[in-house]
């Protein structure tokens, strides 16, 4: 395994992928660099999700490559990958709903942590203050069936950070939130960069992509169109044709 600390800490490289005739993914190139928030944009359909799955190795990449710390991880299984720094939310929630919040963080920090054993002692009390960064300790002996939508969505990202990642993948965390949820979510995510972590995301709640994100990459129809700042990208013609319909 090889690691470079220099270059981006994601290379994605003329990345296809089909499914039949449909080619979700076409020729995609973007990089992410340690420290950033980025976001992936785009309308319905267009290849986003398709995306973090080639990337998390939930799909196999038709072509193309991608590069994490300086690694080949093309064809690598999602474990692998895992281990490897590189963890991700669901847009669809993949929690075990019929077990406690604490209980869910715990078994990512005990069986997804490729850096340390952990002692039962140890896993409780690592487990807690993840849950107390994430604001979420007081829904520690909850089930998770009983947890409102954004607390589930603040505990994916917990899981995935007791894996010991550097690079989280968030699948539309803000989705469906109410404004007052959606402001502490934005405040959760600049945590999480002030923690040392990078972020590449997918959401649609445009206010949020806006103020978070250093960078945004728009997807249409699987292929990249635009790249650049917030400011940048919401400027751009190609990208309002896209979203406003304008020519």
């Amino acid at each position: 395994m090889t690691s470079n600390t220099a270059g981006p800490l994601l290379q994605v490289r003329g990345v296809s992928h089909r499914f039949g005739g449909l080619k979700a993914v076409d020729d995609a190139a973007f990089d992410v660099h340690r420290g950033e928030i980025v976001g992936l944009i785009g309308p319905n359909g267009a290849g986003k999700t398709t995306m973090f799955n080639l990337i998390s190795g939930a799909l196999r990449i038709s072509q193309g490559s991608v590069r994490f710390k300086g690694e080949d991880i093309t064809r690598l299984r999602p474990d692998q990958i895992s281990k490897r720094g590189l963890a991700r939310t669901f847009q669809t929630s993949k929690l075990f709903t019929g077990m406690t919040a604490f209980d869910n963080v715990r078994l990512a920090l005990i069986y997804g942590n490729p850096l340390r054993r952990f002692r039962y002692e140890e896993a409780e009390r690592e487990t807690n203050k993840l849950m107390a960064a994430m604001g979420l300790l007081s829904d520690r002996n909850k089930l998770v069936r009983d947890l409102p939508l954004a607390s589930r969505r603040h505990l994916e990202i917990a899981r995935a950070m007791a894996t010991s990642a550097e690079l989280l993948l968030l699948d539309e965390s803000m989705a469906g939130l109410t404004p007052t949820e959606l402001e502490r979510s934005k405040q959760l995510v600049r945590s999480l960069r002030d923690r040392g972590l990078t972020i590449l995301m997918i959401e649609h709640v445009m206010e949020a992509i806006m103020e978070l994100c250093d960078r945004i990459v728009v997807f249409h129809f699987g292929h990249p169109i635009a790249e650049g700042s917030p400011a940048h990208v919401a400027a751009d013609p190609t990208v309002r044709g896209v979203y406003l319909g304008e020519s």
